[in-house]
């Protein structure tokens, strides 16, 4: 039976690191934050059943020793007195695996890597915002953990009714989820962090267990040794009155030939690996790599240090070696945060205020100088185009000024639409009349033109009382053109223009309608809002819910009496389009903040159809958005915005589905029904 003190590098490997004092062999040991010490290696990097207990039976610790005295010694032996030169690829793959997967290095790098996350994931759970991210509650990709669990649950407990059913079903609990989850949050943090603080405790039994049974399914892992096998190795020596020290890691790796930057071996996956450098003596590393290697010696000790977790082992405790000695533990620092920067659950970055966005942050630019048309002409005056000029000259709307091709000022915008080609029916008609951005895609992105009123313009000119509100929505258009060229920048055209399901299709162009005037009124300018500016907001977005409100119910109605879906359907989108425009518009109004809101009429109007708690999460959806925009790297938070429309359908008894990617289907409840669902919805 072997021991109690196990050595997890092995003597045979400390003793050419050291110098002989009798029968023994003494190496200076460099601890990280600590000053070296003189050591026999009998006492260095051992620890008291490190890999196993006494037993009856054969150990873990009996194997290794028997390896040590079969294969790994002598191997040790013929590699510290072997030249200069080539050697035997099988015999150097087989010592750096052993020898790297055995250490305590692997366990406490692990245990580092694991407690930081840990400490990261409970971090996250400390905050509304990064744990909405940790526990991907706000995505509707079916890899989200949040996701998967309700489609497993609803599977388990409706696996009788149709799939499309049970889609629908897994869209509305997830809404509601998402819709509860500030409530839900307290007590679920408190479990979370309870889970994670008893998990952080058994880390280190579950770490030594893991290692303990990989040890023992194999002590040299046949397919890490088979990659390095297929390297060409060879032996350098250390220049004159230089030395090598011994990581605690044991082996480090590159992922270039030319070993710029070395990491601890063990941490390296076999795709990336393209050197590998392992010290068998304090004058010889053993060296492998696919090429000629383009190693400096002289440097090497830093590296060793640097990617040592706790120590390293030397012959010499020179002026040079205690200089390294203060980079212990460097590379692995890195490696761990890089584990947590990995990560996708930090609370979104703002891109910049409601004024100056990161592009434009904190540098003076030349405002963009686009042409202001006046229709008709007889209107143009040089008071005018200073007026206008001036909204347009704030930085923030530069972004998207750059794609304007002129800034149209009308006394009937309707009509300089239509004369330029615009279709409009009825109720476009009624929406671009007090001002559009309308925008065109071309070869390189987006193109707009800025539709403003003349009353508008001449209620600035004139510093009319109103000229506060008349200036914000002249600037709103400037916003919208922004969002555009934003979007049209940031995500790839092939991705906005591949094909996808017709509900998804027409929910990813009403986001982009109710997205544009979010961004509108975000940088209109308008600051804060007096409680007068609140009081007409809040009337007028009460009127725009009411008719809102009636104009979907008629559309149900008009389904359950006449079954013509395309009218219904249509009848229907229209109204829920109007209405988040102006729930965006509404939001964007008090900065993206929405307690100015809980108390107003507005939201009463909203909780008498279960859209209450709707409307904290599409502005908590829009804010982030927004605050992520600089970001964006494709379609997915606008894919989330666009489902906003079926949960708005849902609270009238409406829900879509798509039987085949170019259909919709429309399934109306009956007024039982629909109030069971709007109840379910306020719980």
């Amino acid at each position: 039976m072997a021991g109690r003190k196990q050595h997890f590098i092995p003597q045979a490997l400390q003793r050419g690191f050291g110098v002989a004092k009798g029968k023994k062999r003494q190496v200076y040991v460099f601890k990280k934050g600590q000053e070296p010490y003189y050591s026999s290696t009998e006492g260095v990097a051992a620890q008291r059943d490190f890999y196993s207990g006494p037993s009856d039976e054969q150990s873990l610790d009996d194997k290794i020793t028997i390896y040590e005295g079969t294969v790994l010694a002598p191997a040790i032996a013929a590699l510290r007195e072997a030249p200069a030169g080539p050697i035997d690829s099988h015999v150097a793959a087989a010592v750096v695996v052993h020898l790297s997967i055995r250490s305590a290095f692997v366990r406490g790098s692990f245990s580092a890597a694991a407690t930081e996350m840990l400490d990261h994931f409970a971090d996250a759970m400390r905050s509304d915002q990064t744990a909405r991210a940790l526990l991907e509650v706000d995505t509707l990709k079916s890899e989200s953990m949040l996701v998967k669990l309700i489609e497993e649950d609803i599977l388990l407990q409706f696996d009788a009714i149709p799939e499309s059913g049970r889609n629908a079903l897994a869209k509305l609990v997830h809404f509601r989820a998402r819709e509860k989850f500030p409530q839900m949050f307290p007590d679920l943090a408190a479990m979370v962090l309870q889970q994670f603080g008893m998990l952080l405790e058994k880390i280190p039994e579950m770490i030594v267990s893991g290692h303990s049974k990989a040890l023992e399914r194999d002590l040299a892992p046949a397919l890490r040794v088979e990659r390095l096998k297929a390297m060409n190795w060879q032996i350098i020596a250390a220049e004159p009155s230089t030395h090598f020290v011994l990581p605690d890691c044991l082996a480090v790796g590159s992922k270039s030939s030319n070993f710029q930057e070395m990491e601890p071996y063990s941490l390296l996956s076999d795709d990336e690996l393209a050197g590998v450098v392992m010290p068998v003596c304090s004058d010889k590393v053993l060296v492998g790599c696919f090429g000629n290697p383009e190693l400096d010696p002289a440097s090497l000790n830093r590296s060793f240090a640097q990617c040592s977790l706790d120590f390293f082992i030397s012959s010499q405790a020179d002026a040079q070696t205690a200089e390294a000695a203060q980079f212990i533990g460097s590379t692995v620092s890195k490696y761990v945060d890089s584990l947590v920067e990995e990560q996708t659950f930090a609370a979104p970055e703002k891109s910049g205020s409601d004024g100056e966005s990161p592009e434009t942050e904190g540098r003076a630019q030349e405002p963009v100088q686009v042409p202001i048309k006046f229709e008709p002409s007889s209107r143009k005056s040089s008071k005018a185009q200073a007026a206008v000029r001036n909204l347009m000259n704030a930085p923030e709307l530069q972004v998207g000024l750059r794609t304007v091709e002129a800034i149209v000022v009308s006394d009937n915008i309707v009509r300089s639409l239509r004369q330029r080609g615009v279709a409009l029916n009825d109720y476009a008609a009624q929406v671009v009349k007090l001002g559009t951005c309308h925008t065109t895609e071309t070869p390189h992105g987006v193109s707009s033109q800025l539709f403003v009123t003349t009353e508008a313009v001449n209620l600035v000119t004139k510093d009319h009382p109103l000229a506060r509100a008349a200036a914000a929505l002249i600037r709103h258009q400037a916003g919208r053109a922004t969002y555009y060229a934003t979007v049209a920048s940031r995500i790839p055209k092939e991705t906005l223009q591949r094909q996808r399901p017709l509900l998804e299709a027409i929910g990813l162009r009403i986001a982009h309608f109710f997205c544009s005037h979010y961004f509108g009124g975000r940088l209109s300018g308008i600051g804060l809002v007096s409680e007068e500016e609140f009081a007409a907001t809040d009337g007028l977005y009460c009127q725009t819910l009411a008719g809102c409100v009636q104009g979907i119910a008629s559309a149900r109605l008009h389904f359950i009496e006449h079954r013509d879906v395309d009218a219904a359907l249509g009848l229907a989108l229209g109204h829920v389009e109007q209405l988040l425009c102006a729930t965006a518009n509404a939001c964007a109004t008090t900065g993206g903040k929405i307690d100015q809101w809980k108390a107003s009429k507005s939201i009463e109007a909203l909780q008498a159809v279960s859209l209450g708690e709707w409307f904290e999460l599409l502005a908590l959806d829009l804010e982030r958005f927004f605050d992520s925009r600089e970001s964006l790297v494709g379609d997915s938070d606008l894919i989330l915005l666009g489902s906003h429309i079926e949960r708005v359908l849902w609270s009238f008894g409406i829900a879509l589905s798509t039987p085949a990617p170019e259909q919709i289907w429309m399934d109306v409840l009956a007024d039982e029904k629909l109030e069971n669902t709007r109840l379910m919805l306020r719980v």
